[in-house]
């Protein structure tokens, strides 16, 4: 008898703390590439409204990174005139820089992420704006501007 109130004890505990460990986990799995998980402002995130720029200090710290040749990464966020997110990430490291652009918040573009690397960042300097662009990518897709300061 206390054999089968024990192993009733002990099925009981584990029905439990089964259905609450899939209760959190439930989570990670809920978004998918038609579904992805919403924008969340960071404070060290660059933010281009079209052309109004927040945070430019973090982007000028990355710039001198890559120009020391020291690892560091950033997180560029382009809004659309429609106001969707477009997030950008890069990471520079070990000479070259990793770039991923997710496209999935918006509502016109190609909804998927994409991945190039580069080897450099490029300025270009005129008397109305200044734009730091990406070169020597691979593949050779997408807009390759990071940030134009007008």
């Amino acid at each position: 008898m206390r054999m089968k109130a024990g192993f009733f004890i002990l099925f009981f505990i584990l029905l439990v703390s089964g259905c609450n460990s899939g209760q959190t986990s439930q989570d990670i799995y809920m978004y998918t590439d038609d579904n992805p998980p919403p924008y969340i402002k960071t404070l060290d995130d660059i933010i281009d409204t079209n052309g109004k720029l927040e945070n430019k200090e973090r982007f000028d710290e990355f710039f001198n990174s890559v120009q020391q040749e020291r690892d560091d990464s950033i997180r560029v966020v382009k809004y659309t005139t429609e106001g969707d997110p477009i997030i950008y990430g890069y990471e520079f490291e070990n000479e070259v820089i990793n770039v991923t652009i997710d496209t999935r918040r918006d509502g016109y573009g190609q909804g998927k992420i994409i991945h190039k690397t580069c080897t450099s960042i490029i300025v270009n300097e005129d008397k109305e704006k200044t734009s730091y662009e990406l070169d020597g990518c691979t593949p050779s897709i997408g807009d390759n501007i990071i940030l134009t300061i007008e």
